[in-house]
């Protein structure tokens, strides 16, 4: 089978959806299929240089956050591509230029159109203003643009029960649930070899202000009265990473703090093996798949209780949830799973199994099949 994958972030961008999508994609490949990635970016037209069948559009910078691009007039050429590669499914993983440019295309040539949901954007409206009254209006903006963009898809794809729930609570119709899926052979426990004489206490994830990393700072000292030799390890970059690296100053538990970025996604591995539990505060999440990596490598997930958090952390079972912005909550959460990492060690493992990469790309190519032979939606 031959599918375009339409996406607005692709490399060097590393985020939750390049991820899932660059999962996904290879273990399409492994068995046999074609897939080819049509992304926003500034490389103009084709660019071997991060897998074959990438083709990068030339885009301008999404000012709130520079490294994110928005593609500019993407649609003749996104045209060309799918009729010179013979596509047979077009896939959609955004709802911007590059998403709308897979409606054009899947329009123009009668090709069926998967879209999957990744991203909660209602959940975004700080990025355009800091005023509380337009950002509620705004998110039932976006809410309706949702509704008019999803339901022109033949199939909507969500990676979790609560954005199924979400989804059909606002009109969206068509949608099922297929995990993005995590490589279990690859996320698995392994050996501590750094930090051994600390308590590690881990964050891996794009650092912005809706991830609520303050929460954690706030709960620093807390925890480091019950667990005195615990170390926060937070990896990953963004615009918020001088923010939170100050917040940490402020609330004078700087020390407790390890921040480090620049991670290579083939290295992201060994940091599950060298933490005890893993941190997810989390309120803007369709799924979490850093939170499912750390379960699979055997770490007690201390999680929000907020969007799609509660569908993978479960109280007792492979971690603890606290609510959001409770900085006594989440510390008594990363306390629980500290002194009960042993048990819930075991119930993380098992927890991830229904969310393996094989798993998921065999129900992708049964729903691809599937809107090959059904009738068009209108």
């Amino acid at each position: 089978m031959r599918i375009a994958f339409f996406t607005e972030t692709w490399f060097p961008n590393v985020d939750g959806v390049v991820v899932a999508i660059s999962s996904a994609k290879r273990e399409l490949e492994k068995r046999g299929h074609e897939v080819f990635v049509l992304a926003a970016g500034s490389q103009g037209k084709k660019r071997r240089g991060d897998g074959v069948r990438v083709f990068h559009f030339p885009s301008v910078d999404f000012p709130p956050y520079p490294t994110y691009k928005l593609a500019v007039f993407p649609y003749p050429e996104a045209e060309g591509i799918v009729r010179k590669n013979r596509i047979e499914v077009i896939h959609s993983h955004g709802m911007g230029p590059m998403g709308v440019a897979a409606l054009f295309v899947s329009a123009i040539l009668d090709k069926p159109l998967i879209g999957t949901l990744h991203t909660n954007i209602q959940e975004a409206t700080h990025y355009v203003t800091p005023i509380k009254p337009m950002q509620r209006v705004m998110k039932r903006m976006a809410w309706r643009y949702l509704k008019w963009y999803y339901n022109q898809c033949d199939a909507v794809v969500v990676p979790s029960e609560y954005m199924k729930r979400e989804c059909r609570a606002h009109g969206i119709r068509n949608v099922l649930t297929i995990s993005n899926g995590i490589d279990l052979k690859r996320f698995r426990p392994g050996k501590k070899t750094l930090w051994k004489d600390r308590t590690v206490v881990l964050y891996m994830g794009r650092m912005v202000k809706e991830k609520n990393l303050d929460v954690v700072i706030r709960a620093a000292k807390k925890v480091e009265r019950r667990i005195p030799d615990v170390l926060f390890v937070i990896v990953g970059s963004g615009p918020a990473e001088q923010y939170y690296k100050e917040s940490a100053k402020r609330h004078g538990v700087a020390n407790l703090f390890l921040f480090i970025s620049g991670v290579q996604p083939k290295d992201v591995d060994q940091y599950y093996h060298n933490a005890d539990v893993f941190v997810f505060p989390s309120m803007f999440e369709t799924q979490g798949l850093s939170g499912l990596e750390a379960l699979a490598c055997g770490l007690p997930v201390a999680g929000a209780d907020y969007l799609a958090i509660p569908d993978i952390v479960r109280t007792g079972k492979n971690g603890h949830l606290f609510k959001p912005h409770d900085a006594k909550g989440c510390a008594d959460a990363i306390n629980y799973c500290v002194r009960n990492r042993k048990r819930l060690s075991k119930g993380a493992i098992k927890s991830v199994l229904p969310h393996s990469i094989d798993r998921s790309a065999s129900r992708l190519l049964s729903l691809y099949a599937r809107v090959l032979v059904m009738p068009r939606s209108v």
